[in-house]
């Protein structure tokens, strides 16, 4: 054990001897922050039945995969990057953000130190190493060979995470689920096993946590949250907006739009035709779940009611949502969209 821990250390010496000089601020965490033995849990032996079960786990994610999942599993793995989150932070743009690119410079910096060591540490397999029937989406390169647990791309995902949702906090719900869609896409996409996401989370949890406790990083964190004040559009409040629908099950809406509002554990509005009314609960994270419904019975014209009740269904099947700024997307238990809503401008609403 103390060999592979110093295999480690060396392994990040090595990395770090090749990349730009750092300044004593950039380098926060040095090799050998984290012991890698005293701080995650070893995978399973490649032989055993829970990593069956995992390769069994990994088939079947890709196997229940839409095309639109697996084509973002795909986009993600060739995006090892913090820009991610532009998808749910309107206006984060690190060409136009220079505190936030030099501050997640310094993020990015430190944990590659880190999940460097660990990789080498555990020395695990891909998936398809063991498995001839699994195929990564993308095709790997050499330093991708025993490089499994953790998983790198979660672990980047997560400390970038922890730090832009400190300096985000009303976003951090967006930002935490993107996170953990970012990890779900490498198990969809073949390339590490469901035990090195879960790794790649509580590593990336601890970077991010221990760097933006540290003093050394104090003041890029203040210029970045001065930035990012600036040029993030706040989001839209879940509760009390009233919602039009765009699209239920991927159709476009057509004639009259239906509605929601939600108000504390009430969800009411339109179904095109008719109004309805019920109750949601909002669990943690993104968890969100309708009750039945009461509606009025009145006659929809032309194919009106066919579109209200794929709408009323759609409600049904909700597990989950993702807030952005105008818009609101409703997920079934595969995450798959359900229901699209934005909010009208003032000048169309009736």
């Amino acid at each position: 054990m103390t060999t592979h821990y110093f295999r480690a250390c060396l392994l990040s010496l090595a990395l770090l001897a090749a990349q730009p000089a750092l300044s004593n601020q950039a380098l926060i965490l040095p090799p050998g922050t984290f012991n890698p033995a005293q701080t995650l849990p070893a995978p399973p032996p490649d032989n055993s039945l829970e990593a069956a079960t995992e390769r069994a786990t990994i088939k079947e994610a890709y196997r229940d995969a839409t095309p639109e999942e697996r084509a973002a599993a795909k986009q993600d793995a060739a995006n090892e990057s913090v820009r991610l989150y532009a998808d749910v932070l309107p206006g984060f743009d690190l060409d136009k953000l220079p505190a936030s690119k030099a501050l997640f410079k310094t993020v990015r910096t430190n944990e590659k130190i880190q999940t460097g060591a660990f990789k080498t540490y555990f020395n695990r397999q891909r998936p398809y190493q063991v498995d001839s029937d699994i195929t990564p989406c993308l095709p790997p390169k050499n330093f991708d060979i025993n490089a499994s647990d953790p998983s790198g791309h979660t672990t980047m995902a997560f400390s970038s995470a922890v730090v832009l949702a400190h300096l985000l906090p009303e976003y951090a719900p967006a930002i935490m689920q993107r996170a953990e869609q970012y990890g779900r896409h490498r198990i969809v996409c073949g390339a590490h096993h469901p035990f090195d996401v879960r790794s790649g989370q509580v590593l990336g949890t601890l970077i991010g946590f221990t760097l933006i406790k540290s003093p050394a990083l104090q003041a890029q964190l203040e210029a970045a949250r001065s930035e990012l004040s600036r040029s993030i559009t706040k989001p839209t409040a879940l509760i009390g907006t009233e919602w039009v629908a765009t699209r239920i099950n991927g159709d476009a809406v057509i004639g009259h739009a239906p509605t929601l509002t939600i108000e504390g554990n009430k969800a009411y509005g339109s179904s095109g035709c008719n109004r309805y009314t019920g109750q949601v609960t909002l669990g943690n994270k993104d968890a969100m779940q309708f009750g039945p419904a009461a509606s009025t019975r009145m006659a929809c014209p032309g194919n009106t009611d066919q579109q209200e009740a794929a709408y009323l269904k759609a409600l049904h099947g909700v597990t989950a949502y993702h807030l952005n700024t105008g818009s609101l997307i409703l997920l079934d238990a595969q995450y798959n969209k359900v229901v699209e809503f934005k909010i009208l401008p003032e000048s169309q609403l009736p």
